[in-house]
């Protein structure tokens, strides 16, 4: 009797252990699609919206990037790994301009939410505008968003077709939001970043995948997420060939040698002003930080839509006297 107790009790074992090897599993395979696969298939038309709400800078933006809709080209590129991307590339009246700005979104954004921005830029001086579609999202093609990481190599390739569209002496602006932010950022941390590059306007960047993961999981699961990131982090590099740790703006910040912008809202609960504080302080290169008040997620511009005017036109003027004091203008 005391053999087949002892028999049972393992084979209970056996069985509890399975379940939670098998539970885990399934946990994980949830998780890494909720993370990298992309949020939405690509749309089979690239149709302008029935209904824009223009309640918001950003709505009001938009609006207006479909009332023009139509001075823009639509544009295709390869990246590095074959991934198809697409874009909206406005060029100049003036074509003799050399400058030309490069808008990226954010996470789960339309390419056109960042119409506001492009806009303000076009006021500060005749340029060029492309208005990117990050890999995983809208029209680019990709099934996985890297946060950054593969998003940072294709933002070079956009570079190099903006040279070959206004010349090898293009003189560029990027301008992020979110997860766009954090790929110009973790580009300009390249030793081969594009010398055309002459400032960075980064809004709530993301300062590491990492915590970003630890907070919302505990949040979300009441729990340490320490072990489920190192083992989602393996399974990245099987299938992306690129970890979550790789996804930290704040690691070799020092590299940076571009001007940069950074905007943080003080109420952002995502891209917290502590966590963009941490990519600030690392920053070698000319720099300036703005933290607007009660601004939530990405929201900046639309809480305090003057003094974020008048901030990124005065990195504006700085960026263009830097170039002639370099002797690049």
């Amino acid at each position: 009797m005391p053999v087949l107790y002892i028999v049972l009790l393992a084979l209970l074992v056996i069985v509890s252990v399975a379940g939670f090897i098998i539970g885990f599993l399934v946990w994980r395979a949830k998780l890494f699609r909720e993370i990298f696969v992309r949020p939405h298939p690509i749309p089979k038309v690239d149709r302008s919206p029935t209904k824009i709400d223009q309640g918001t800078v950003f709505g009001r933006g938009k609006n207006w990037f479909y009332t023009t809709r139509a001075e823009y080209l639509n544009v295709r590129i390869n990246s590095f790994d074959g991934c198809k991307l697409s874009g909206y590339f406005r060029p100049s009246v003036d074509r003799d301009t050399k400058f030309a700005v490069i808008m990226l979104h954010a996470y789960d954004e339309h390419p056109s939410e960042t119409a506001a921005c492009a806009r303000l830029m076009m006021r500060q001086f005749e340029c060029h505008v492309l208005i990117t579609h990050l890999r995983a999202h809208q029209m680019s093609g990709g099934k996985f968003c890297t946060y950054g990481v593969y998003e940072s190599v294709d933002l070079m390739r956009w570079i190099e077709f903006l040279k070959r569209q206004v010349g090898p002496d293009v003189r560029v602006f990027v301008f992020g939001r979110g997860i766009g932010a954090t790929a110009a950022l973790l580009a300009a941390q390249q030793k081969d970043f594009s010398s055309n590059v002459a400032g960075m306007i980064v809004d709530s960047p993301l300062a590491s995948l990492e915590d970003i993961l630890a907070v919302r999981g505990k949040e979300r699961y009441k729990m340490g997420m320490g072990f489920m990131i190192k083992s989602l982090d393996k399974v990245a590099r099987e299938i992306l060939h690129t970890g979550i740790y790789t996804c930290d703006a704040v690691r070799n910040a020092n590299h940076i040698r571009v001007p940069v912008l950074f905007f943080s809202g003080a109420d952002d609960d995502v891209t917290t002003p502590e966590s963009v504080r941490a990519i600030y302080d690392d920053v070698m290169a000319q720099k300036h930080m703005v933290t607007v008040d009660k601004a939530k997620h990405l929201m900046c511009y639309n809480s305090a839509p003057a003094a974020y005017e008048r901030e990124v036109r005065k990195f504006v003027e700085h960026c263009v006297v830097r170039l002639v004091s370099i002797g690049k203008m």
